[in-house]
């Protein structure tokens, strides 16, 4: 039992030995230090900066017609419906016979009196007679002359009353033949004054016109689609009888459509026609339309608000949108493309363009102070202080 306990104290004490070297040698040896965390950060990156303004609105149709009556009828066929596409010049309606009738009537007298005044005004610009036709005035005037002269010497000569009376009746008459003769000639050689061409054209517009109007109203008898488009709405109903001008539908080009949205009184002044715009739709949220700025009314909106109109073309028309949705559009006052940019939450201006950001190195944290462009919505464009890639502290 000695023997034992002796091993166990010399284990023991051998144990205390190696454990207070060990503790002493620890205590001789610097600790190697260790890196900082790293924070949270942002690269610097290349993006395009976008400033804009918003305008929320609705969806407005442009191409709206209403057809008409052209004469008062009746109306003998309706062959359209509400909702029906129609395409332009198809035929939407028939008037009854009667009325057909006498718009024919009506059509063959103006075109007879547009083609007789026609014939007229043309015979202005040509010779009034054949050479021909003038030589036989002239030999007709030369007889008419020497009758003259000879029934002159017949009552010169005449010592008889009677018979001197009866010659100047006579020589009256032959003056009278002559100087027929003569304004004939003079008519047929002479040329139309510049007052009767004018008067002569005058006739003929009015009188084209009449013919054109007679050849549409004729035409329009067959009531017909001005443009591709839907039937809203149907007033006409066959056999009723209807005045001119009277509305018997409405048609739509569901395709012309155009934005109306509002702006505050503080966007107003940055805004002008041509600025481009996004625009986002409730009932085709899948998409992001683009369209312009096509007019600004520079009238403030009845309301509490202080708001102004401006009206937006879309470049190209989705299916799915009607007249009356609602829209919300943002458009862009300012853009810079393709600068290095920095998200707007992470820079924080402190005045004159300038902002003063903290920078990660890898290893520690470096305080920059930047130039700054232009702040966008969501972006600020960096002009100068960092590169693509930098990490810009966050937090």
């Amino acid at each position: 039992m000695k023997i034992v306990r002796n091993i166990f104290l010399v284990i023991f004490t051998l144990a205390i030995i190696g454990g207070a070297g060990y503790f002493g040698f620890s205590s001789t040896v610097q600790p190697t230090p260790t890196a900082p965390p790293a924070p949270k950060t942002v690269a610097v990156t290349t993006c395009d900066v976008d400033q804009t303004v918003t305008a929320p609105g609705t969806l407005i149709n442009t191409s709206d017609a209403q057809v008409k009556m052209p004469v008062n009828g009746r109306l003998a066929e309706i062959l359209v419906k509400p909702g029906d596409h129609v395409a332009a010049g198809q035929v939407l309606a028939e008037l009854d016979d009667v009325a057909k009738t006498e718009a024919r009537s009506s059509l063959l007298e103006a075109k007879n009196n547009f083609e007789t005044t026609q014939k007229t005004r043309v015979s202005m610009d040509y010779p009034r007679a054949s050479a021909a036709y003038l030589e036989k005035l002239k030999k007709d005037i030369k007889a008419a002359q020497e009758n003259v002269a000879l029934m002159a010497d017949l009552y010169k000569n005449s010592d008889d009353p009677v018979l001197k009376t009866q010659a100047l009746a006579n020589l009256t008459a032959a003056q009278s033949k002559k100087d027929e003769l003569i304004a004939k000639y003079n008519w047929y050689v002479g040329k139309p004054s510049q007052n009767d061409k004018d008067s002569s054209d005058a006739k003929l517009a009015l009188a084209k016109a009449k013919y054109q109007a007679a050849q549409a109203v004729l035409a329009s008898l067959e009531i017909k689609s001005p443009l591709d488009g839907i039937v809203l709405d149907v007033s006409a109903v066959t056999g009723q009888t209807f005045g001119a001008d009277d509305n018997l539908f409405k048609i739509t080009d569901p395709q012309a459509l155009e934005v109306k949205a509002n702006v505050t009184e503080e966007d107003f002044p940055l805004l002008a026609p041509g600025m481009l715009v996004e625009m986002f739709f409730d009932a085709r949220s899948d998409l992001t339309v683009h369209g312009k700025v096509d007019r600004i009314v520079p009238k403030r909106i009845e309301g509490d608000r202080p708001l102004y109109n401006i009206y937006i073309t879309i470049d190209e028309v989705p299916s799915g949108l009607a007249d009356g949705m609602t829209a919300d559009a943002a458009v862009t006052i300012a853009k810079h493309a393709g600068v290095l940019c920095l998200p707007r939450a992470v820079v924080r201006a402190s005045g004159e363009g300038k902002a003063v950001i903290k920078i990660w190195t890898g290893a520690q944290t470096e305080t920059r102070t930047v130039t700054l462009g232009l702040r966008g919505d969501t972006n600020v464009e960096i002009v100068s202080g960092l590169k693509s890639g930098d990490l810009v502290v966050t937090k």
